[in-house]
């Protein structure tokens, strides 16, 4: 197998402007996995695994609108982000892929996976749930973050809830910088915020036919383990908890999230069904 042509920056012109995406990975072995990050991340949150998932197929990372490189410009809402990966798929000729999620993430995959199921060969959710809302208070939230000011309050959110123990602070330091870039104010991430925290992806998740795996970090705080399970349930699987994990796996140990990923994506590269 070769390096894929064409790996790596493409700007595609999405729904409402532009969609920053990173090729990478080989051609010539399984079907590629498309990797949708959650809110308050960017498509770098990928990096590690993407290397580590790219070694038989393609892959493709995506900033959604309001994120990273992309549009800052909403809506925020699940079915506005499958909007965003369908046209880098569409711009990137991908027809059928693995989605793989983190976070919100996973709820995005699965609106994709219940709207167009003949391009979705499998769905891996990972730290992500049906919904959250209720569990969180939102508002007092954008209120703190606006007195602390964003880096602050997400230096402390994501050092108390969604890493693991014994993170390396440079992770931490590094989901900082993608969630309060210059171009992101505080009223772009309250509305990011808000939309995603009060979502529920019941009706797409009840909808998806696609093989799924869900993993579910064990001192995810953000996603806990009981959302996890209701999520796994709906997709007709059993959870799988990473051992040590946080809401960030994806960083903490991609190793450990390879290993567990890669024979999922193995076991569905056929043809679809019917």
């Amino acid at each position: 197998m070769s390096e894929r042509p064409g790996a790596g920056e493409l700007t595609v012109e999405g729904p409402v402007g532009r969609l920053a995406a990173s090729r990478g990975g080989t051609a010539g072995g399984g079907l590629p996995v498309v990797l949708v990050h959650g809110i308050n991340m960017d498509r770098h949150v990928w990096d590690a695994l993407a290397a580590r998932l790219g070694t038989d197929r393609e892959t493709m990372a995506i900033d959604l609108r309001g994120h990273g490189d992309s549009v800052m410009a909403g809506p925020f809402d699940a079915g506005a982000y499958a909007d965003d990966v369908l046209a880098v798929m569409d711009a990137a000729g991908i027809e059928r892929a693995h989605l793989v999620g983190t976070s919100f993430g996973g709820a995005v995959t699965a609106t994709v996976a219940a709207r167009v199921p003949e391009r979705v060969a499998s769905v891996t959710a990972i730290g992500s749930a049906v919904s959250v809302a209720g569990a969180v208070d939102i508002e007092g939230g954008i209120a703190a973050m606006a007195e602390l000011g964003p880096p602050a309050f997400f230096r402390g959110f994501m050092a108390q809830a969604s890493f693991a123990p014994g993170t390396d602070p440079q992770l931490v330091e590094e989901a900082v910088a993608a969630a309060t870039r210059p171009e992101r104010g505080l009223e772009l991430i309250a509305d990011v915020v808000r939309t995603a925290f009060s979502a529920d992806a019941g009706d797409a998740v009840a909808a998806v036919k696609a093989p799924a795996l869900v993993l579910t970090g064990e001192h995810d705080q953000t996603c806990p383990i009981p959302a996890g399970e209701v999520l796994a349930a709906a997709l007709g699987t059993e959870l799988q908890v990473l051992a040590g994990r946080g809401h960030m796996a994806v960083v903490e140990d991609p190793d450990g999230v390879a290993a567990v990923v890669r024979p999922h994506l193995a076991a569905n590269d056929g043809p679809a069904a019917g």
